[in-house]
């Protein structure tokens, strides 16, 4: 015949002894998240749209319908104007920096020749660089979207701002800008007699003025 399970009093002792322990980390865990609800910022006024647009949390850069579009943004801003001109500036940043990097290995792409030295190359490079991003800057930059939330702080007892902006350039205006700069570096390749890199702007602006 088979033995039943004996009745292990040490085990009910355990359970109850480790109950308020349990009892009390629930509870603990209840008031912390009460806790986070309770001093959330909590947004009190925004552009008129019920959730945040999705190009303000996408990346910084997309193409869209021959433009090219960039996104800045800024969080916890005390001042909405600020906060805004910030947001902007942010933007306006991104586009540069961007078009910089994008000319750089179009123009790198182009002017380039097997008896260059990769100092003698990199002048005209900058150089042009330089002017295409000077012509965007002075040109061709609109803006094209703004969000902006007003969010009250319970720690803080005040206002701050968050604020997202997308700047523009259109693709012929990008264009037009790389094709500038290729007739100053045609001029300049001119005033320094260098043949080779004067045959290389020549063939650029050929294909810039083709793309135009």
């Amino acid at each position: 015949m088979k033995k039943g399970h004996r009745f292990r009093p040490w085990a009910l002792v355990l359970c109850i002894a480790f109950l308020p322990f349990g009892c009390a980390a629930g509870k603990v865990a209840k008031e912390k998240a009460n806790l986070i609800e309770i001093y959330k910022p909590v947004v009190v006024e925004k552009t008129g749209q019920d959730n945040r647009p999705q190009w303000t949390t996408k990346e910084t850069f997309i193409e869209q319908e021959g433009k090219l579009v960039y996104t800045g943004g800024i969080m916890g801003g005390a001042d909405y104007a600020l906060t805004l001109r910030l947001a902007k500036s942010e933007a306006t940043k991104n586009l540069l920096e961007s078009i910089q990097i994008k000319a750089r290995r179009e123009f790198s792409s182009a002017i380039h020749g097997q008896n260059r030295t990769e100092n003698d190359l990199g002048r005209y490079v900058t150089d042009a660089v330089a002017w295409t991003v000077d012509n965007v800057r002075i040109s061709g930059i609109r803006q094209n979207e703004i969000y902006y939330e007003q969010v009250f702080d319970p720690v803080s007892q005040s206002f701050r701002y968050n604020a997202w902006v997308q700047v523009e350039i259109s693709r012929s205006d990008y264009v037009k800008a790389k094709t500038d700069a290729a007739e100053k570096l045609l001029d300049k390749a001119i005033s320094e007699k260098d043949e080779e890199a004067k045959q290389k702007a020549m063939e650029l602006l050929e294909k810039l003025r083709q793309e135009a």
